[in-house]
């Protein structure tokens, strides 16, 4: 049950950070994001890495699909359309069509794969729980102007 009130919480703290209009906003847009190798036409972003969840922004242009993949190390995970279409697959069960706003909730380290079916660039937020004791091994610092860098964890 803690879990569940951990990812409802990334949950919107996600939304928040994704959503926000404002000047101040702790993350870039699609620009600081960057392109996954293997994947043309999908690029992501670390929104945020604080045990115990980490915080991804996903991006899928038209017609892009993003690999089969797992997080092994994920305790769970909570995929999130912000903007687009996308068709998701998880192992051994059937594709689902997702639509903005729509949140979908994958045991830790399932393996899936996901395209954009939109006519738009896809939005993803994605939490994924941390397992206590993993060390997370540095933090990226992202100012008002969108300039971000990693540094190691005191």
């Amino acid at each position: 049950m803690r879990s569940l009130g951990v990812a409802t919480l990334c949950f919107f703290t996600a939304l928040t950070v994704t959503a926000s209009d404002a000047s101040g906003q702790a993350v870039g847009g699609a620009e600081r994001a960057r392109p996954v190798q293997g994947d043309p036409g999908i690029s992501s972003m670390l929104v945020l890495e604080e045990t115990p969840f980490r915080i991804l922004r996903d991006y899928a242009e038209p017609g892009a699909t993003r690999r089969w993949h797992a997080h092994s190390t994920a305790t769970y995970q909570i995929f999130m359309l912000v903007t687009g279409a996308i068709r998701l697959t998880v192992e051994g069960r059937d594709p689902i069509d997702i639509l903005p706003g729509e949140v979908v909730s994958l045991p830790g380290g399932a393996s899936h794969t996901f395209t954009n079916t939109g006519e738009v660039t896809a939005t993803i937020v994605e939490v994924f729980g941390i397992p206590r004791g993993m060390r997370v091994p540095s933090i990226l610092l992202t100012n008002s102007s969108g300039e971000s860098e990693l540094r190691p964890r005191l």
